[in-house]
């Protein structure tokens, strides 16, 4: 979480310091880009510290962009108004993108922290 929020802070602050203190409005495509990215950066850190291999942590990290590029189609096709993408992204589409990577992989991230091999690819 702090991760995402140090990365949010960064880019959207160097937004605003230069005249887009609204870009959520400005460029929603964008914002929905910029948020996709720093969410799967910060789980793609976060797994490979746990000693996650990189298969199940490119699964997980790409779900996240999945949803984020799914959101933004469904905006292109004006099936998503611009003021609910982000409300949508973070709060309905990135926690349940991930865990449909849980229960794929059920038995590999049932199991505890110790158990995990940096080449782990069940």
């Amino acid at each position: 979480m702090r991760g995402r929020v140090l990365l949010s802070l960064v880019f959207f602050g160097a937004a605003a310091l230069l005249g887009y203190s609204n870009l959520g409005q400005l460029a929603p495509e964008l914002t929905v880009l910029v948020i996709a990215i720093s969410l799967s950066l910060q789980m793609l850190a976060w797994m490979r510290f746990m000693g996650m291999g990189w298969r199940p942590t490119l699964e997980m990290s790409g779900a996240t962009m999945v949803a984020g590029l799914l959101l933004i189609t469904a905006y292109r096709l004006d099936l998503v108004a611009g003021s609910e993408l982000i409300p949508l992204q973070t709060g309905l589409l990135a926690c349940p993108s991930c865990s449909w990577s849980c229960l794929f992989r059920f038995r590999l991230y049932s199991v505890g922290r110790m158990h995990h091999r940096p080449d782990a690819t069940e």
